[in-house]
């Protein structure tokens, strides 16, 4: 009898192998895109080392230092990030779990009344059943489709980490440009006040002239104009100063007013940066964005190997016991006990593993695709950036240059005007001009500033995948 048992096994599970043979062959693979690398983009230049993770602090300024930290703590997007980064956590757990056994314990507690004679429960026999039913179940990963779950979460939960990453750095510049556009608007603010207060000098000068028959109200006109003009953008100036401090406070979650000096007007000029001029070998692991789309190429790896994996049988391990305990019947004690080894067989389902197993390759490509567009955007970035920081360093110098001639043809009318060779309205017209070109290098600053930032963005701040 032993023998026909363990024949029928043998039979059974060989003839399972059969049925299944046919359906345990996926389709081919189809070819893939490839991942573009530093040398398909051209990058051969050395690492680049001279950005710090914290790499705002490099402008020297201590109001922006405060606001950045309160930003990286108190911001709203943040914490999102942060908060599916913690789903991602309990998904890879979940995934885990699919691997490991399952054990379960059933307890159930019953009477039961017997009458022999009658129909009635009086005089019956009454027992109480006390039932305890454990069980043990395990599903084999012959085929890696578990280990492929795992793995894709994992990578979701990396990429979702780099998405982090990312996010800071946006939120850090964007705030660090906030800043900047706030205190430019306070220079402005200064240099359009003090050339505001000279053409009203002008104007008056003009008057007098008029009165005296040396001027017409033509030239009176033009200057009401110039000074209507400076208004106008001194009243701008101050709404740019309350939106940069709106914004501010947006990325902070608090209002203007809770962040007081923070949002005034800085005592020192912010430092700027040393000049980059060429795209470093290493910008693909200095880009979270890139590594966050890398690992969403490795997750959609897995998911081809789990829907492979799909073609082929399950086999699960299930072993159970029966305790039962009877107070009054005969057997009083019962133990039953068993195991059982089950194969879902894959014989025909339609086409869905079919379609699942495209699906995944389709996923696949996509993710190479916008991983290689990732990187071409950033070389473009970098690129961009280099070349815009390039310009504006230039305008800055020529700005400062034209400051300083503007600066020293006053002071030559000045001299003038005071030995009384030159008219009170040519040395006022020398400083307007001095002070407009103030203002225009005053902008330039900020271009140059807010250029170093966007670079500092495009080169992935201080970021490297390697750390």
């Amino acid at each position: 009898m032993k023998a026909f048992y363990t024949s029928s096994i043998a039979v059974s599970l060989a003839a399972a192998l059969f049925l299944s043979a046919c359906s345990m062959t996926p389709p081919s693979e189809p070819p893939h895109h490839s991942l573009l690398t530093a040398k398909q983009v051209q990058l051969y230049q050395h690492d680049l080392i001279n950005i710090k993770t914290d790499w705002w602090t490099q402008f020297n300024d201590p109001q922006l230092n405060q606001l950045i930290k309160l930003g990286l703590t108190n911001n709203l997007t943040l914490q999102q990030a942060q908060q599916r980064i913690e789903l991602a956590t309990q998904q890879v757990a979940l995934a885990q779990a699919g691997d490991k056994p399952s054990v379960n314990l059933n307890v159930s507690g019953s009477a039961i009344g017997a009458n022999l004679d009658s129909f009635s429960p009086h005089n019956a026999e009454y027992s109480a059943l006390g039932m305890l039913l454990p069980s043990f179940s395990y599903q084999f990963d012959f085929w890696g489709k578990n280990k492929a779950i795992i793995a894709a979460a994992t990578n979701q939960k990396l990429s979702l980490e780099a998405q982090a990453v990312q996010a800071k750095l946006l939120l850090s510049a964007a705030m660090t440009s906030s800043y900047f556009t706030l205190q430019n608007n306070y220079r402005l603010e200064r240099d359009i006040e003090l050339l505001l207060r000279e053409t009203n000098k002008q104007k008056s000068v003009i008057n007098d002239q008029i009165k005296r028959g040396l001027a017409t109200k033509a030239e009176l006109f033009q200057q009401q104009g110039d000074i209507d003009k400076l208004s106008a953008q001194l009243s701008m100036t101050k709404t740019q100063q309350q939106l940069a401090k709106n914004q501010l406070a947006l990325y902070v979650a608090k209002t203007p007013q809770q962040l007081g000096t923070l949002l005034a007007p800085n005592a020192e000029p912010i430092k700027q940066l040393n000049n980059i001029t060429t795209i470093p070998i290493n910008l693909l692991g200095r880009r979270a964005d890139i590594i966050a789309n890398k690992w969403l190429v490795e997750a959609n790896r897995q998911g081809i190997k789990h829907a492979k994996a799909a073609y082929y049988p399950d086999m699960n391990l299930m072993v159970m016991g029966v305790f039962q305990k009877l107070s009054s019947m005969n057997p009083a004690d019962l133990f039953l006990g068993g195991a059982t080894v089950a194969t879902t067989l894959p014989l025909y389902d339609g086409g869905v593993r079919d379609a699942n197993y495209a699906s995944a390759n389709i996923n696949y490509d996509q993710a190479v695709t916008v991983y290689n567009q990732s990187v071409l955007t950033a070389v473009k970035q970098a690129s961009d950036a280099i070349v815009n920081l390039q310009e504006a360093l230039q305008q800055q110098a020529l700005s400062v240059a034209s400051t300083t001639q503007y600066q020293q043809a006053y002071m030559i009318f000045k001299h003038r005007y005071q030995r009384g060779l030159a008219s009170f309205s040519e040395m006022n017209n020398a400083q307007i001009k001095w002070h407009q070109q103030v203002i225009q290098t005053t902008n330039a600053d900020n271009a140059t500033l807010q250029n170093q930032l966007q670079l500092i963005v495009a080169l992935g701040g201080g970021y490297n995948s390697q750390q």
